[in-house]
This record gives C-alpha cells, structure tokens and sequence, in this order.
C-alpha cells in the first residue's frame, strides 16, 4: 500500500492549525473542526493512496468543503491568516485530488 506523505502532511497541517487556534484564542470550534477535518482527510487520504483512482475524489470533496468554508472566513475578514492560507492549500489539494482521479 502506498503512502501519500503530502496529504497526510496537510491533515496533520489541519488537526495543528485547530489545536493552535484553541490554544492561543481558546476557540473549541476551532479545535473540533481541525481535529475533525485533520482525522477525515487523514483517513480518505490512505483510503485513496490503497484503492482504485475514484477514491481520489474524497479526499477532493473534504478539502473542497474546508477550502469553501475557510475561504468565506477569509473573505469576510480579509485576514490571511490563517483562513486564507488554510482556503489555498485546501484549493491547491482539491486540485491534486483531482488530477490523480482523472
């Protein structure tokens, strides 16, 4: 079974980003949903690297969602970090995902 390194990297880059947003401003939202997110993506991303291409797509759906649901935080507060880099890598795996099913 092969091992995709760089989407296990952005999960963890996510399940981080929530506990470093608990930490410093005590947000649990932020914790769950990195956590959440992080263990997700961790999970649909081995599930891919061991199966067929059309696997691919749901690590593409779950970074989809979290690129769409950051980038509006990013739109809204015109802050880039972290909602904007989180929308951009997330966008950038999206387009990953995307090419490896196709």
């Amino acid at each position: 079974m092969a091992i995709d390194y760089i989407g296990l990297a952005f999960a963890a880059l996510i399940a981080v980003g929530g506990a470093v947003g608990y930490f410093k401003s005590g947000s649990v939202a932020s914790l769950v949903s990195g956590l959440v997110f992080g263990a997700l993506i961790s999970f649909s991303v081995q599930l891919a690297a061991g199966n067929s291409k059309s696997f691919s797509l749901l690590p593409a759906i779950l970074c989809l969602v979290l690129c769409l649901v950051m980038g509006n935080r990013f739109l809204n507060s015109k802050k880039f970090m972290p909602a904007g880099m989180v929308a951009t890598t997330s966008l950038l795996m999206v387009i990953r995902y995307v090419l490896k099913a196709f």
